[in-house]
């Protein structure tokens, strides 16, 4: 496959097409220990990883094998070229070829009834697995697109890091739709937006709280002499008591209420007076 597409297009998906040929469809596969990938092995010696959690098989190395120094050696050591090589040895010149073929079948069928981790592969990866030049590439703009919803999905916090942030989306799919350079850019330009977005949602969950939280005041009928420590213990349980999730601000809108019992207290007891 032609490496400089490969970096223009870092996820490429293998397409949904069942008119491959038997020659790219996948003859062996093997799990990657610590990891949820599985190397996949074609007919015509290609190599591309399977996740089957996420039902996603690409041809570029996942970002958490990147930097394994066993991944090569996986691959160069494919386990069906070892059976064919220890096959060989038991083979006559003659018969060879036939058995070779007999054998291999037998021993694919029998991989995947004892593998679990092939349990269902061979039915997905023969569905996806096709060839280079029918590669479906998403363009830019849905892969951007993707990636923006999984931040957001993951609950990636607009006043963190991307360092502090990262493991949160790494093991997402998505994350592998962009290239290095454009991940870290999305996500500036998606902290930029998010923190205008959190602080609008903040206020107005704020005031929402407050107004409950003044309706609740109201329902309770308290008195100027109450205090925060006796509205607290009778009320506290209250889904609007706890919408104001700060102390202080419960404070702050319980001493304002009672500010005003006092004002309007003490207004009635001037307005008695002059009716006497």
């Amino acid at each position: 496959m032609n490496k400089k597409n490969q970096q223009n297009h870092p996820l490429k998906l293998l397409p949904d097409d069942d008119n491959s040929s038997n020659g790219n469809k996948p003859v062996a596969s093997t799990p990657v220990p610590g990891s949820p990938w599985c190397i996949v092995w074609t007919g015509d010696d290609r190599v591309f990883f399977f996740n089957p959690t996420m039902q996603l098989s690409v041809w570029e190395k996942p970002v958490d094998l990147k930097n394994r120094g066993d991944i090569n050696r996986i691959i160069e050591d494919p386990p069906h070229k070892r059976k064919l090589e220890t096959s060989a040895t038991d083979k006559s010149d003659g018969s060879y070829a036939e058995d070779l073929n007999d054998d291999h079948s037998t021993k694919t069928k029998r991989n995947k009834l004892e593998d679990p981790e092939n349990a269902g592969l061979d039915k997905v990866e023969e569905k996806n697995v096709k060839a280079s030049e029918d590669q479906i590439i998403l363009p830019l703009e849905e892969r951007i697109t993707h990636f923006r919803d999984m931040l957001l999905e993951r609950g990636v916090s607009a006043f963190s890091t991307w360092e502090k942030e990262l493991h949160k989306i790494v093991f997402d799919p998505r994350y592998l739709l962009l290239n290095s350079e454009e991940r870290k850019q999305i996500f500036e330009q998606f902290v930029k937006t998010r923190i205008r977005e959190e602080y609008k949602e903040k206020k107005n969950k704020l005031l929402l709280a407050k107004e409950e939280f003044k309706k609740l005041l109201e329902e309770s009928k308290l008195s100027p002499r109450t205090t925060f420590k006796e509205f607290a213990e009778k009320y506290g349980t209250d889904q609007r008591f706890r919408l104001v999730q700060k102390k202080k601000d419960q404070e702050h809108f319980f001493n304002q209420f009672i500010l005003i019992l006092k004002k309007r207290d003490k207004e009635n007891r001037i307005r008695l007076r002059k009716m006497r």
